[in-house]
């Protein structure tokens, strides 16, 4: 399968490897901070994740500053090393039964802070070790899926662990895997030579350019602009209805919510995996077409899913809604990495990490507000009809451009 040929280069194959499990050990870390805050203040958990939202928006606005002048190697491995000893404190809280909830509203905000350094960085690195553009193409299919390998992953060994392993022991699954990846990190790409970087700025102009570099490169694309914006509109439904809503919904409506939620999640990640593993065997030359595609189906899946009362159609609703996620960041990819410098790449990234964050900013902030005011279950519909609107929306922007084409550039 072309998808897999990557994996014959070792830096690629042992860098991949590394994000897998890391991606795996993040599932973890995500329900047991949901689940922990939940137990200290119930449905306002959502303002932990909030923060953590919050913090990652501000790493990625932010954090190029610092990181765009240092190796993306280093800054790889730094971010694993420090995140894995910051949940091996969590871990030993835990085991001593001093948790609690500033404790682990401080160190997720920390966590969250690292974890905005290294995605940028990751992206950038990409195309560095995957040069040819089809093979590029296979690469960005391999690394978008080990986030959707890590829903089938996590979500199946959390249904196994449930009842012996304490919910604060997920913590240190999570730290192992991020010390293995930070191994991998070291393995694959350490030696290699660093990707291209901007360096005519210096001094207050090259604070401004980390801050703004990303934008000055998208606000002349129209696609990705678009992506951006359904990115964020994407993002608030995926927390508001199935991070945290579906969470909270469960709690109230199962009689074992763990092992639903985590059906529900092993179901979304086997949607996820599979659509990736086809889309990525084909390169998406219209992009926002994808985009439009994933929206609708996703809206969809997200209205559907707090009136699933059956296990079976609860999973069946979540991998039809998982077919979006392939669909969007294999088209963003694709745009970013032909429409930008590769100076700019990381930038971009990080613009995108941006509309990401703050979609996700903006639910937990709001999701406790809204479950009060009208419910749970209708808070979820609210935010997969939203969805549903904005791929509405993709179509009219594609009709409009077929109506109204560019003038064609004028012979020199």
């Amino acid at each position: 399968m072309f998808v897999l040929r990557p994996l014959a280069q070792r830096s690629i194959s042992l860098l991949w490897a590394g994000q897998v499990l890391a991606a795996t050990g993040s599932e973890f870390y995500m329900v047991a901070v949901v689940w922990i805050a939940a137990d200290f203040i119930g449905s306002d958990a959502g303002y932990v994740s909030a923060l953590q939202s919050g913090a990652l928006l501000f790493g990625s606005l932010f954090g190029g500053i610092l990181t765009d002048r240092w190796r993306h190697s280093t800054t790889m491995i730094a971010s694993d090393l420090l995140r894995a000893l910051l949940l091996l404190v969590l871990s030993i809280a835990g085991l001593l039964q001093v948790m609690s909830l500033p404790l682990l509203v401080t160190l997720a905000g920390c966590i969250a802070l690292l974890t905005a350094a290294f995605d940028p960085s990751l992206q950038a690195t990409l195309p560095t070790i995957a040069t040819d553009p089809d093979v590029r193409h296979a690469t960005n299919g391999l690394f978008d899926a080990t986030r959707r390998m890590a829903r089938i992953l996590g979500p199946s060994m959390i249904a196994l662990v449930n009842g012996f392993l304490p919910k604060s022991q997920f913590f240190s699954v999570a730290a192992a895997t991020l010390l293995l990846s930070a191994l991998g990190v070291w393995l694959a790409v350490a030696r290699l030579p660093s990707a291209p970087r901007r360096r005519e700025f210096s001094g207050t102009a090259a604070v401004v350019d980390g801050v703004l570099g990303g934008w000055r490169m998208a606000r002349g694309h129209a696609a990705i602009l678009y992506g951006l914006f359904t990115n964020l509109m994407g993002n608030i439904a995926w927390a508001m209805g199935i991070l945290l809503g579906m969470i909270l919904h469960l709690r109230e409506t199962s009689a074992d919510p763990l092992t639903d939620y985590s059906l529900m999640m092993l179901a979304y990640g086997v949607g996820n995996v599979t659509t990736n593993l086809i889309l990525s065997n084909m390169k998406p030359r219209r992009p926002v077409v994808w985009i439009v595609v994933a929206k609708l189906i996703f809206g969809t899946g997200v209205f559907l899913l707090p009136l699933m009362h059956d296990r079976l159609w609860l999973m069946a609703v979540a991998c039809f809604a998982s077919i979006n996620g392939p669909f969007e960041n294999l088209a963003m990819l694709h745009l970013m990495q032909t429409r930008s410098e590769p100076h700019r790449l990381a930038q971009v990234y990080r613009l995108l990490m941006c509309a990401i964050f703050l979609g996700l900013f903006l639910a937990y902030f709001a999701s406790p507000s809204l479950f009060a005011w009208f419910g749970i279950a209708p808070s979820i519909m609210g935010a997969g009809a939203a969805v549903f609107v904005s791929g509405l929306i993709g179509i009219g922007l594609l009709a409009w451009r077929r109506h109204h084409p560019r003038p064609a550039a004028k012979a020199g």
